[in-house]
């Protein structure tokens, strides 16, 4: 049984309602007491920690809400009819744990069951009407025959080009309204995921304009696929991030792919989902079972709001990777500076925190590592223990690491002079060569090619050319190698093809959040911040990447994963390799 809610007609402040307990299973053929058939709408919205400090009148009784949802019905609400919906916050008894855990487990069934979800991204601004006047312009004048747009980095920048496509200039109002739009925090919460991959139909709110969901989430995939969200950071800042509306539609197109088939893992959801967020940190998981292709058996362990946060986290990681045989969490494990539940073991991601760093090992995203040369994973875990098995070897030892990582800049000169700095001896003895070091800074993968193309190495020697005259000088002390000695000397003609852009882009994706390594057996690595000399690196049966690992006793510590340059093919596996097992915690 669920709660619906009838948002009965007015135009005062005051908002009345009426509540009706229905069968899930009745819906859409059940009717309210008018006789008229029930179909509603399902509001997605934000609660954003906001106090209680509105009221509605439900069946004549008071019932407090936050400010956001006190706004949304009264611009939802109708002047003559009833508006028939599902709103948490009045259908779920939210002080009743054992409630909210069953109601919780059907929030996929009731979304899809909607007539419509109604994304309700809070009151307008001053930039919300252009925005959604942009939104549809793009969608109207950009949309081709083959589903393509024709357009790169360069040309927001060419006031003809846009001109010629019916867009505005760049920059302008209407490019910063749009900007403005996508830094709203409805676009982050994590809730909203399962509740627009599973609806049938979406209306996206803000105030009194609408915009059909499916727009948005177009143009945030064009300002993506063009490159043109760099010139929206470079001009209005880093908190556009488009990239949020992109996961919701990847993961709807994924969802509905495998409706029928296997369905979506819950260890892919939670690493596609990092950087979104809930009010309650249970949520970063509760909030996608629905989603997944296990969810009748993921309910039962999953959906428990009493559980503590440590507990479930932990529970939770045990279960996918034993059932799964997958290493994949383990690449999921943020540096441990990050880490607000300093009681986790040390293999459980802290699911509460942003995931600053990409994750290596998501085979979404670098399917052609394979560090263990292409073996199956051996993990084993008893329910309610803090340590994992894994079976694996150790290959190398860290030797060297950059005093800093690199952070939010992606020309960060002091980090560039590091990692060259640490690689020098490697480069003066040979051991290296220099494309030993660019291919390590970008994970060896040049936009979606593994390994990265040969061109880029004029689009690093082209990046270099944007250091300071004082760090060119240092640089050229390097250039006793040969190899340096050439990638220096190229020639202007030579860089005619080169774009520092193309490798300041793969940069930013691998580096940022890892410091720069080196190891004892003579080569070059990206890992953790909080690695250190001494610590050994690892190879697990399975795993895609390396692992760093810290001896602690008889016992190990996941500190997180690696790109080791020249091992992240199997290389170091071998048919006779003999696995030892190693206990994490």
């Amino acid at each position: 049984m669920i709660r619906l809610v009838e948002v009965l007609p007015g135009e005062v402040d005051r908002i009345c309602c009426k509540v009706h307990t229905v069968d899930l299973n009745d819906l859409p053929r059940a009717a309210t007491e008018g006789g008229r058939p029930m179909s509603f709408e399902a509001l997605s919205y934000t609660w954003d920690a906001q106090a209680l400090q509105e009221y509605v009148w439900c069946d004549n009784k008071v019932l407090p809400v936050t400010r956001n949802l006190y706004t949304a019905m009264q611009q939802l609400r109708k002047p003559s009819t009833s508006r028939l919906m599902w709103v948490d916050a009045i259908c779920i008894n939210q002080v009743d744990v054992a409630e909210r855990s069953r109601q919780v487990a059907l929030m996929r069934v009731i979304y899809h069951r909607a007539v419509r979800v109604i994304a309700w991204l809070g009151p307008d601004d001053q930039f919300t009407q252009k925005a959604f006047c942009l939104i549809q312009s793009i969608f109207t004048n950009t949309v081709s025959a083959d589903g393509n747009f024709k357009a790169d980095a360069g040309t927001i920048w060419n006031q003809h080009a846009m001109e010629r496509m019916g867009l505005p200039r760049f920059p302008s109002s209407e490019w910063e309204a749009l900007a403005r739009l996508f830094e709203r925090p409805y676009f982050r919460r994590l809730w909203v995921v399962q509740e627009l991959v599973v609806s049938s139909e979406a209306t996206t709110w803000c105030g009194p304009f609408s915009v059909q969901w499916a727009h948005i989430e177009y143009v945030a995939k064009l300002v993506l696929s063009s490159g043109w969200l760099r010139a929206f950071q470079e001009v209005y800042g880093v908190k556009v991030r488009p990239s949020f509306v992109q996961t919701i539609g990847n993961c709807k197109i994924h969802f509905h792919e495998t409706q029928g088939g296997p369905g979506m893992g819950l260890a892919n959801l939670l690493c596609s989902t990092r950087r979104f967020q809930t009010t309650d940190p249970r949520d970063k998981i509760i909030a996608l079972i629905g989603l997944t292709r296990d969810a009748k058996k993921y309910e039962a362990t999953m959906t428990d709001y009493s559980k503590s946060i440590a507990d479930l986290y932990l529970d939770t990681t045990g279960q996918l990777i034993t059932a799964d045989q997958s290493l994949l969490l383990l690449s999921s494990v943020e540096d441990i500076s990050y880490r607000r539940l300093h009681e986790l073991p040390s293999w459980v991601p802290d699911y509460s925190v942003w995931q600053r760093s990409s994750i290596l090992g998501f085979p979404l995203r670098h399917s052609k590592y394979s560090a263990g040369g292409g073996t199956s994973a051996s993990v084993r875990w008893t329910p309610g223990s803090r340590s994992l098995m894994v079976d694996g070897i150790c290959h190398d030892q860290i030797e060297a690491v950059s005093a800093n990582s690199l952070e939010n800049s992606p020309i960060a000169q002091s980090f560039l002079l590091q990692c060259l700095d640490l690689a020098g001896p490697l480069l003066r003895r040979g051991y290296i060569s220099i494309d030993a070091v660019w291919r390590t800074l970008i994970g060896n993968t040049g936009g979606d090619t593994y390994p990265a193309p040969e061109r880029y190495r004029l689009h690093f020697r082209n990046y270099l050319s944007r250091l300071s005259a004082r760090n060119q000088a240092y640089l050229k002390t390097l250039a006793r190698d040969e190899d340096v000695h050439t990638l220096l000397a190229m020639e202007t003609n030579d860089l005619k093809v080169a774009n520092s852009q193309n490798y300041q882009a793969s940069i930013a994706y691998t580096a940022p959040y890892r410091k720069f390594f080196t190891t004892a057996r003579g080569t070059t690595g990206l890992g953790p911040r909080s690695m250190r000399p001494g610590d050994s690196i690892c190879i697990f049966s399975g795993g895609l990447v390396p692992f760093i690992l810290r001896k602690d006793g008889a016992r190990h510590r996941l500190i997180g994963e690696a790109y080791v340059h020249g091992i992240m093919d199997g290389q170091a596996i071998w048919k006779n390799t003999t696995f030892e097992e190693f206990r994490i915690w």
